[in-house]
């Protein structure tokens, strides 16, 4: 949720006779912004309230929308990717060559990041979306179950939110 769409949400909020208050959800954020009267009776300030978890606190805002004291960074989205079978995880094409990512590796979808042995055949693990390599949680030559996670992705349009 960025500062150009609250400021959106604000506006509509100003211009409208019939609103008192917009709530806004992302999933992982919540907006909330409420008409307060001023002594004239007329609503000029809305209350805004962004939080990640429903403890926070909230924080008065005009409705020009001055930025939150202790604003929630937006967060990437993480992501695991599993064996999908049972066999035996290795990182590279073969002992001698290195590995297909390591951490912090951008990939795209559809890229090899290992493989996994399977009653003798190589079958690829393939990424199943864009992002950055943010852990490998197997050690080369473990045996893997379809359940597996191998490696933790941060999905980078996720950042961007």
């Amino acid at each position: 949720m960025d500062l150009k769409f609250v400021e959106t949400l604000v506006g509509v909020l100003e211009r409208s006779s019939a609103l008192s208050e917009i709530e806004y959800s992302d999933g992982q954020r919540q907006l909330a912004l409420k008409r307060t009267p001023t002594r004239s009776g007329r609503s000029r300030d809305a209350g805004t309230h962004v939080t990640s978890d429903p403890s926070s606190e909230v924080v008065d805002a005009a409705l020009t929308v001055q930025p939150v004291k202790n604003p929630v960074a937006p967060a990437a989205t993480k992501h695991t990717i599993a064996a999908g079978m049972i066999g035996t995880f290795y990182r590279s094409p073969a002992p001698e060559q290195p590995p297909f990512v390591a951490v912090g590796d951008t990939v795209t979808e559809g890229q090899t990041l290992a493989i996994v042995e399977a009653m003798k055949l190589l079958n690829p693990v393939e990424a199943d979306r864009s992002g950055r390599i943010t852990e490998i949680l197997v050690s080369d030559g473990a045996s893997v179950s379809p359940d597996t996670p191998l490696f933790g992705l941060e999905d980078l349009e996720g950042a961007n939110v």
